[in-house]
């Protein structure tokens, strides 16, 4: 069939009526002062007293990438600039003091280098812990969990119902997944049989201790206060309670959730470098 001449400058003119594509509007680009203003949307109400907040550095410059950590340790800090990452998220103080300030260490030379390394790389540092560890469920409760092959848990009370084991099975399996080297402490028979564990990351505090160790039969804990914790759950033995302590330091119970945090800040800005910077065991024993 022949095509008439009119239907053919109609066919040979329609591409020229279709609209032209718009080009993609420009990119915003994104200031440290910008992410973090994601996340404190995120997080829900900002406490007025809070230790979180920017502790060096200038957050109205642009964002090249973030690098999450329990802990700013020079080390890191220098990982950080390496990778290309211009933001520092920390859930540890920076400078060795729980607000940060320097105080009699203004004149000191390891926090005199700290601060020179920082402002040299022009590195961010934000502190993110209050916020962090108060979501519900905990997200370093969960991480522990998680690392540990754990799924029965941990409601309310951060207790896990474990597969039945030993206290020195237990030991075995918490040394391998979280990496220890030689931070762990231990109060309790190798034999004692363990089928519900406490979570407690971060510093295990008596108050809560007391609250919930009677539905558990062990508490595994960052860096419980060993005037109090440790005293307790000895006396709760002696009492005639079959229970145990594991301590494995405030860092190590503390990174698996800071791994969390990096995976959880890349969904709020979807194609930025986000990397998580482990810490690990900073101790060690002759027998690891």
């Amino acid at each position: 069939m022949r095509m008439t001449r009119r239907a053919f400058v109609q066919a040979a003119a329609a591409p020229m009526l279709v609209a032209p594509q718009q080009a993609p509007p420009p990119l915003v680009e994104l200031t440290i002062a910008h992410l973090v203003d994601r996340i404190r949307a995120a997080v829900g109400p900002w406490r007025e007293k809070t230790i979180d907040g920017f502790k060096a550095g200038d957050p109205s410059v642009a964002l090249s990438g973030v690098a999450v950590t329990v802990a700013a340790r020079l080390e890191n800090l220098r990982r950080a600039a390496s990778a290309g990452c211009n933001l520092v998220i920390t859930q540890e103080p920076v400078f060795y003091g729980a607000n940060d300030e320097p105080a009699n260490r203004a004149s000191d030379a390891v926090y005199l280098a700290k601060k020179a390394y920082i402002d040299q790389a022009k590195l961010v540092v934000w502190r993110f812990s209050d916020h962090w560890s108060t979501r519900q469920p905990d997200p370093r409760v969960v991480a522990i969990a998680d690392a540990l092959g754990w799924k029965d848990g941990p409601g309310n009370d951060n207790i896990y119902r474990v597969p039945e084991t030993s206290l020195s099975s237990l030991m075995a399996l918490v040394s391998k997944r979280l990496g220890l080297r030689g931070g762990m402490r231990t109060v309790g028979p190798p034999d004692l049989r363990v089928r519900t564990v406490l979570v407690s990351p971060g510093t295990t505090d008596l108050a809560s201790t007391v609250a919930r160790l009677k539905g558990a039969d062990v508490v595994l804990a960052g860096e419980p206060r060993e005037w109090e914790v440790v005293p307790y759950v000895l006396d709760a033995r002696e009492a005639g309670a079959a229970k145990a302590l594991i301590s494995v330091g405030r860092i190590v119970s503390e990174e698996p959730g800071m791994r969390e945090c990096a995976a959880w800040i890349r969904t709020l800005a979807p194609g930025l470098r986000v990397e998580a910077l482990p810490v690990s065991d900073p101790f060690w024993n002759a027998a690891s």
